[in-house]
């Protein structure tokens, strides 16, 4: 508790409770009344009201006590600190394709297929792990293609749903019928869900939208699909959304699990084709950058590299708020206590009526 300025220098009229107190006690010994007799007052018997009779003015000290308290203001001061943050909206757009299924990559020492290596980097730049701090202030959704472009998760605060629940359960895909690589269609379909973000956000959280961010993973080129990559990397520039590209896995020749003559799982070496140059064009145009990932460890850099290109910025606001205790009821061990304005007042109302009635005392 806390006194406000300059209303504390009220406390200084605490010294003269004391004072009265003494003057008091002084002006009971000097009072009496004269009468003649033989017996000797000492011996009577004292009864519970002269036994009491310090009580009245005991009580209009308390309360004379309190309320010069009051006069000096006591508050309660409550603090809180508010984050504020001008957030980053992320896409996360990842090619599912069956060229995704090549082995290059590994993962402790193990060696995986792309989309794995991919899932697994990409959750720890979502919720943090190792080098990478995690996005906790940003909203993160999830596009994924193949030779269609699907909406996965909407953009979200909840990153553990996300990476639990929805990108963890993304695979390959199986069928041709879905087979290719819309990079078009998704690189569309991303700019269309960040397009309108802004209003939605501030009405949710109160926090706005510092910058809109694509991150576009492929290992293949645009082949399905109606929209050129190139025309939706216009969309995104005019929505002012930032494309970072990334080039997975090795060019050329990769490795990809097949069946030999006995049924055995055997990996032989088959050619694929990253169209960096269209990459890099779509990076050019959205003022962002094109990475190649080659390995699991590059992969990592790169994630790394974005993370601290794009981070929030958040600020603290304290907030005070001050409550005066003269005026207002506390809750102490469970018990509301009333305003100490009201308990000054009680305890002067209750010495004068006890001095009236059952200690008055004739002058």
């Amino acid at each position: 508790m806390t006194f406000q300025t300059p209303s504390i220098w009220f406390l200084w009229l605490l010294i003269l409770v004391p004072m009265i107190a003494v003057w008091l006690i002084t002006k009971k010994k000097r009072h009496g009344i004269v009468y003649s007799t033989a017996v000797d007052l000492a011996l009577l018997p004292k009864t519970l009201r002269s036994k009491t009779l310090w009580i009245p003015p005991c009580i209009a000290l308390i309360g004379l006590s309190i309320l010069i308290i009051c006069i000096a203001r006591p508050q309660k001061v409550f603090e809180r600190t508010q984050q504020h943050a001008d957030g980053v909206a992320i896409e996360m757009v990842i090619d599912r394709s069956s060229s995704m299924n090549a082995h290059d990559f590994t993962i402790d020492g193990v060696q995986v297929d792309r989309l794995t290596a991919v899932k697994i980097v990409a959750g720890d730049f979502i919720e943090g792990m190792g080098s990478l701090d995690g996005r906790s202030g940003d909203l993160i959704g999830l596009v994924t293609f193949a030779g269609f472009a699907d909406s996965n998760c909407p953009m979200t605060f909840d990153h553990s749903y996300l990476v639990s629940d929805v990108l963890s359960s993304i695979n390959i895909v199986n069928e041709r019928s879905e087979d290719g690589t819309a990079i078009g269609d998704a690189l569309a379909l991303a700019v269309e869900r960040l397009s309108s973000l802004n209003e939605k956000v501030e009405n949710d959280s109160g926090n706005s939208i510092q910058s809109k961010v694509i991150i576009l993973l492929t290992d293949g080129e645009n082949n399905q699909g109606d929209i050129d990559p190139l025309t939706a990397a216009d969309m995104a520039a005019a929505m002012d959304i930032t494309v970072y590209t990334i080039g997975a896995g090795t060019n050329g020749w990769a490795p990809f699990p097949s069946q030999d003559l006995f049924g055995r799982t055997v990996m032989r070496n088959q050619p694929v084709v990253i169209d960096e140059e269209t990459l890099q064009s779509i990076a050019e145009i959205t003022d962002g950058k094109y990475f190649r990932a080659t390995d699991t460890d590059s992969l990592k850099e790169i994630y790394a590299i974005i993370d601290e290109m794009e981070r929030s910025e958040i600020t603290q606001r304290t907030y005070v708020n001050h409550v005066d205790m003269a005026v207002k009821s506390t809750v102490f061990a469970g018990m509301t206590i009333p305003p100490l304005l009201l308990i000054g007042l009680l305890c002067m109302m209750t010495s004068v009526l006890l001095s009236e009635t059952i200690y008055k005392v004739l002058d």
